[in-house]
């Protein structure tokens, strides 16, 4: 699919603008004086940037001030279909379109958002008046080919993806879409032919390898079949549908084992280290009959309550996948963030994997780790001097205070931090100071004394801004240092 902001090109530094539409309102003129240029250009930058939450705030704000100034309604449009909220990108370019009935990127941008919406021949509509309006509109020739393949219209997709094609000899989805299409009339020769078109324009489009698979198995040819299915796999995570059709070509050519094999691939982010997953057998000693020792016990501080704490964040960071984690406050769970992180490179394939997720996906986190080594024995621990000098760790020793600015230049923000240091001092300190940097999750530990909230708690709530969610665990069986405050923040960080 594509949706066409073709008009927002500009130059920073000389700001000229060549986005302006001819029917703006007449205060739209973009000299350095006028502020709203200012405004459109930290709006384009942002959508360009892929600051999609930030764009759509600023896109709001400036089509509530200036309703007539049609740019603005194109970006909120393409970053509401960025985020998947078509019903919002469908309003925004109707908008759009009543400023200018004649602008054919709008056009092709509603056709394709009515597209996703189900809403094919309104679709065809908006995209053939765009075509009309500019007849070498590739994009628009894509759009409309996978809006009449909706509709059933085969013969009439395929001449639009032809156009596309015609008009941009180089566009590989193009290729790949009619070679879908040719596969399903039972065309597998054209099919296959333009599935190898498409691969030689992209050569890494893991999609196109996997459908060429599929048109070479429909032919019999089982090997090139298999060496398809595995570079489809070997450019891509997560493709669990390529697996499974290894698995099957690969028992159709007698080799069992190693389609059992595939079965069971353990995948791993870096296709070199995949490695396979055998099946163990459970033996019948399971180990439930007796209670877990602590782990890192060499670690573990008595009173301090983190016993259980550790392993919830450990789980906690390997669910949510964390880019870069913050703990202010180094010991025992230290080990446990480490983990987690060396854990994320690894993704198991049972079947349950978003590929789209990791399309394009690099995995490089950072555990960023501040303590003031003040209890003396810490870099004494076992294990801590390797931990905090780790490829994956940055550990700053010191104090946490002052140090945000700088690691907001190194690391833009963090989007889970676990906080647990001092009292009400450095909790104050640790808001005014880090709110800003943080991103999505917060860990505060100590909120609770005596299965009520203390003054730490009553800190967050009152220093907290935006609107974040945020909720409590407690221990019930603890009188202190017994509870964890999690907040996830719904607000865009200021970067």
């Amino acid at each position: 699919m594509a949706f066409i902001l073709q008009s927002i090109r500009y130059k920073v530094n000389s700001k000229i603008f060549a986005f302006m539409p001819k029917n703006s309102i007449s205060n739209n003129s973009m000299d350095n004086t006028n502020p709203l240029a200012s405004l459109i250009l930290d709006l384009v930058k942002d959508y360009e940037l892929a600051k999609y939450d930030v764009a759509e705030s600023k896109a709001l704000s400036i089509t509530k001030e200036f309703p007539k100034h049609q740019l603005s309604w194109k970006v909120l449009a393409a970053v509401s279909l960025k985020k998947n909220n078509n019903q919002a990108a469908l309003k925004a370019n109707k908008e759009a379109l009543k400023l200018n009935p004649k602008d054919d990127e709008v056009l092709n941008n509603l056709g394709l958002t009515l597209q996703k919406l189900g809403e094919f021949r309104e679709a065809e509509i908006n995209l053939k008046k765009a075509i009309s309006l500019k007849p070498n509109f590739y994009q628009a020739y894509f759009n409309l080919g996978i809006t009449l393949k909706a509709l059933g219209k085969l013969e009439e997709a395929e001449k639009s993806y032809k156009a596309a094609l015609k008009f941009q000899p180089n566009y590989a989805q193009a290729y790949y879409n009619l070679g879908n299409l040719l596969k399903e009339t039972g065309r597998l020769e054209e099919a296959e032919a333009s599935f190898k078109q498409a691969i030689a324009l992209k050569p890494d489009y893991a999609e196109a390898y996997f459908n060429l698979g599929n048109t070479n198995k429909d032919f019999g040819r089982l090997e090139e079949a298999e060496a398809s299915y595995r570079k489809a796999i070997e450019l891509t995570n997560g493709f669990t549908e390529a697996y499974r059709k290894l698995a099957i070509t690969l028992r159709e050519l007698g080799r069992n084992e190693e389609a059992t094999e595939s079965d069971r691939y353990e995948k791993f982010l870096g296709t070199s280290n995949i490695k396979a997953n055998k099946s163990i057998k459970l033996s019948e000693n399971l180990p439930h009959t007796t209670p877990s020792p602590i782990e890192h016990p060499m670690l573990y501080r008595a009173g301090m309550g983190t016993e259980n704490v550790g392993g919830f964040l450990r789980s906690m960071a390997q669910m949510l996948r964390p880019r870069n984690i913050l703990e202010i406050g180094a010991g025992y769970t230290t080990p446990f963030l480490l983990e987690a992180l060396i854990n994320n490179e690894r993704v198991y394939d049972d079947g349950n994997l978003d590929p789209s997720y990791f399309k394009n996906y690099i995995y490089e986190p950072k555990l960023v780790v501040i303590d003031n080594m003040s209890l003396g024995e810490l870099s004494n621990k076992p294990g801590m001097n390797a931990i905090i000098s780790s490829k994956y760790t940055d550990f700053l020793e010191g104090s946490f205070e002052d140090k945000a600015n700088i690691l907001r230049k190194k690391y833009e923000a963090f989007d889970f931090v676990w906080f647990d240091c001092g009292g009400a001092a450095e909790y104050k300190k640790f808001m005014k100071e880090y709110w800003d940097i943080c991103s999505n999750y917060i860990f505060f530990h100590f909120t609770y004394s005596s299965g009520r909230p203390n003054e730490l708690h009553d800190i967050i709530l009152k220093n907290m801004t935006g609107n974040p969610y945020i909720f409590d665990i407690i221990e019930p069986h603890k009188s202190r240092q017994g509870s964890i405050t999690m907040v996830r923040k719904n607000e865009n960080f200021k970067s």
